[in-house]
């Protein structure tokens, strides 16, 4: 059974029809802009001399009784317009944004990125009219008015009943989603899941694919494929939580391999399967063994190793590496190497291995070996692990959360049609 649904892909007209108003208050933005120096302040005097005149303001002759009181109250007309003109953009954004598919932190994403992108232009242009230049109070004004809109319909948005998800979403399907795929079960379903693929012994893999992931496999056509002939396909990411909600399709759960290697060794631990893990630094695979060991009485530690840097060059390390795994034939095979050089490792080698289900799940062996230290909970539940690791790991991690992973919003548009596509319910 196949079912194509998003809310964005019903009628793409409709989506395209809701940029005009955008693009409209787009145009006048610019077209103020282009205005010299002297064409400006005549337009802000000329709005503040008639709004002077108003009972709103008090009498003409108060605020017109000296030059300073005018021109402080053209600054601030000057001011009250950037303000305005920017959330009237915003709001039209919010508007092509909904009418394309999208809702809630994605809505609240776009309307703030493209309105500060349109901010920026608009301060970069006047450089280059006469008797203008870039202000940033300017800039500052029309950032505040961008996010109180979008702040305002994100929390009005908060306040409807969140809606139910289809019969299809509630089912343990696979399902496109984006450019890759996803076993949309819950947690403790993933772990059950996994502990049965131990039991079979048929060399069964899972991957936890997160935003870098879904980024790298736009181009990376083999690493697209191993997640593809995955066994078992988890979300791991906020991002991509955000984005499936945002869409109408909510997966059930994020399920991280730093949370799903601790959990399947509790469970090992009760059904006496053994755990080998591969990769990690030196004395990291053996140290994260000890804790795990701690935490779990009974697990069985069925070995660990820990290859060279340059691990996958050399042929013969390759083979040392497969006959210690096999020499162990662990239920559960947990590397971590790197994405997606562990993955890579895993498909191309997991015939030659004797092994029940393997984890790819890179840095939890770090977590759990306590040598690298894992974002506390709270900042887990709103989405900010990422940045906490960013602290951690400033020079290495920057490239990669700043610049590579901005391209998820760009995927999330370009996918947005694509977000629910069912197989067949028995495809897990």
């Amino acid at each position: 059974m196949t079912q194509t649904s998003s809310r964005g892909g019903k009628s793409p007209l409709i989506g395209y029809i809701g940029w005009i108003p955008a693009v409209i208050v787009f145009v006048i933005i610019i077209f103020l802009t282009l205005q010299t120096g002297n064409e400006s302040l005549h337009t802000s005097s000329g709005i503040a001399i008639k709004l002077s005149k108003t009972s709103m303001f008090g009498t003409y002759g108060y605020i017109s009784e000296s030059a300073a009181k005018l021109e402080s109250f053209n600054a601030l007309i000057r001011t009250l317009a950037h303000i305005s003109e920017y959330m009237a953009l915003s709001f039209f954004i919010g508007l092509a944004v909904t009418l394309n598919g999208f809702r809630k932190e994605m809505r609240f994403f776009y309307m703030c990125f493209l309105g500060m992108a349109v901010a920026c232009f608009d301060e970069f242009l006047q450089i280059f009219v006469p008797g203008r230049y870039c202000d940033i109070k300017d800039l500052a004004c029309d950032f505040l008015g961008i996010v109180f809109v979008a702040g305002v319909i994100f929390c009005l948005g908060r306040l409807f009943k969140r809606a139910k998800s289809s019969d299809q979403d509630r089912k343990s399907v696979r399902r496109t989603f984006l450019n890759i795929e996803i076993d949309n079960i819950t947690f403790d379903q993933a772990v059950s899941t996994i502990c049965q693929m131990a039991e079979l012994k048929e060399r069964k893999y899972i991957i936890t694919p997160n935003s870098d992931h879904v980024i790298k496999m736009q181009k990376d056509l083999e690493f697209r494929q191993i997640l593809t002939d995955a066994d078992l396909i988890l979300t791991d990411g906020t991002p991509l939580m955000w984005i499936a909600d945002s869409l109408g399709h909510p997966i059930k759960d994020k399920i991280p391999g730093a949370d799903i290697l601790p959990a399947v060794c509790k469970e090992a631990a009760k059904t006496g399967k053994s755990i080998f893990i591969f990769g990690a630094g030196e004395g990291v695979a053996s140290q994260a063994a000890k804790n795990l060991k701690k935490k779990n009485k009974g697990l069985k530690i069925a070995g660990t190793y820990t290859p060279s840097m340059d691990f996958g060059q050399d042929k013969e390390e390759v083979d040392k590496a497969i006959k210690a795994i096999n020499a162990r034939k662990p239920d559960i095979l947990v590397l971590s190497l790197g994405s997606p050089k562990q993955e890579k490792f895993l498909y191309k080698y997991k015939d030659q291995m004797e092994f029940g289900v393997a984890l790819p799940v890179g840095a939890a062996v770090d977590f759990e070996a306590g040598n690298v230290n894992r974002a506390p909970k709270w900042m887990r539940s709103i989405g900010l692990e990422w940045f906490y690791r960013f602290l951690q790991e400033p020079g290495r991690l920057f490239k990669r959360y700043f610049i590579d992973d901005m391209k998820i919003f760009y995927l999330a548009w370009k996918y947005r049609n694509e977000v629910v596509k069912y197989r067949d319910e028995d495809s897990i």
